[in-house]
């Protein structure tokens, strides 16, 4: 894509004067963790890693159908790695631990009628392109994305990707973005025509980089009494498929789950995040081990619960994966406790991993630190 960050962020500022409303948001981070895996010992500096953030994102309103959206993200180690830590959340500049900032959102966001359309860098959520919040920082995408809601309680959903930049470094201005060769074209359909139910139906197509064509169905519904059913197929050329089960309880400050997913043994592919950090929407997908799931021969049991004490919420998740032939099975269970103090969003984790891949079989502590603002 001949996209220009540059220019957008000129046009921004050009824009101002005529601009009706502006905003400008974003967080401060600081993420540590530290494990026991392989011969590591937990909380050796060799065991260790840690990153510090800070995003800002940028909106105008240049009148009620267009508006101007540009985001910066800078990281940094704050030296951490040559005193507590050896490694970092997220790969920066060229030698991954480095102090680097980079356009992570630019685009221009316009409306006719009922149709939206956005064009340039920005944030996805779809099944097999997404972006992922659980690291320190976000990928993104170059993209040219439309929705149309002609249909009532519907949105018709066509994005052509050319670039992503979750699949390496975080380097320059540029972010890391990694060209997709002739791209990634979804399309897709969101509907809530039936009663209690949200259904979507996504078809993608890669041609370079990513080549493949696959399809994704997924219907969740809600029940009664806050008791909620999902499912998920998933399939591509290759013969691979991919389908999972979903029971969910909602009611007041309790939520609850249980899923069940096989991947088939035909395929060669998985169904992760095209362009993300390994990531995918599978309901069983682990809360920290992730591309187990959905390798092919998977067969996964996962299931969690959480209560908000109102000072605290504390949770736990629970995955188990029998790889099939593959011999890489996995059972990890996760611990976490979020509360919020002074305007500071606090998160612990503690992850017991037992796996044949001894890259994974251990214990994992985490602590995060998000401190969101808006000026």
């Amino acid at each position: 894509m001949k996209f220009t960050k540059l220019s957008l962020i000129t046009l921004l500022a050009i824009s101002s004067v005529y601009a009706t409303e502006s905003s400008i948001s974003g967080d401060a981070k600081v993420f540590y963790g530290t494990d026991d895996i392989g011969e590591h010992d937990m909380f050796d500096k060799g065991a260790s890693y840690g990153d510090a953030s800070v995003s800002i994102d940028y909106s105008k309103n240049i009148n009620d159908n267009l508006s101007l959206n540009a985001g910066l993200t800078g990281i940094s180690t704050l030296g951490l790695e040559n005193t507590l830590v050896s490694d970092v959340w997220a790969k920066a500049g060229e030698s991954g631990i480095e102090d680097t900032i980079w356009v992570d959102v630019a685009n221009l966001t316009a409306k006719f009628g009922k149709t939206t359309a956005i064009l340039g860098r920005q944030k996805l959520d779809t099944p097999l392109a997404f972006t992922e919040t659980w690291n320190i920082v976000e990928n993104t995408f170059d993209a040219f994305t439309f929705i149309n809601g002609d249909i009532p309680k519907t949105q018709i959903i066509a994005s052509a990707v050319t670039r992503a930049n979750g699949m390496s470094n975080f380097t320059d201005w540029q972010g890391g973005m990694t060209d997709l060769g002739d791209g990634i074209y979804a399309a897709g359909l969101v509907t809530k025509l039936i009663p209690q139910t949200t259904l979507q139906a996504w078809y993608y197509e890669g041609n370079g980089l990513v080549n493949s064509k696959k399809t994704w169905v997924q219907a969740d519904a809600n029940v009664a009494g806050g008791v909620s059913v999902g499912a998920q197929f998933a399939n591509d050329d290759k013969d691979a498929q991919f389908m999972a089960g979903k029971i969910g309880f909602d009611k007041d400050k309790l939520s609850a789950y249980v899923a069940f997913s096989q991947a088939d043994d035909k395929g060669k592919v998985d169904f992760t995040n095209f362009g993300g950090f390994g990531g995918s929407k599978a309901y069983t997908e682990a809360w920290w081990n992730f591309g187990y799931v959905t390798r092919p021969d998977a067969t996964t049991v996962a299931g969690g619960a959480s209560y908000d004490f109102g000072s605290v919420k504390l949770g736990a998740q629970y995955t188990t994966v029998d790889s099939g032939a593959l011999n890489d099975d996995m059972d990890e269970l996760t611990i976490t406790a979020d509360t919020k103090i002074k305007g500071i969003d606090i998160s612990f984790a503690f992850i017991n991993t037992t796996a044949d891949n001894k890259g994974s079989d251990g214990n994992t502590v985490q602590a995060y630190l998000t401190v969101p603002f808006s000026l």
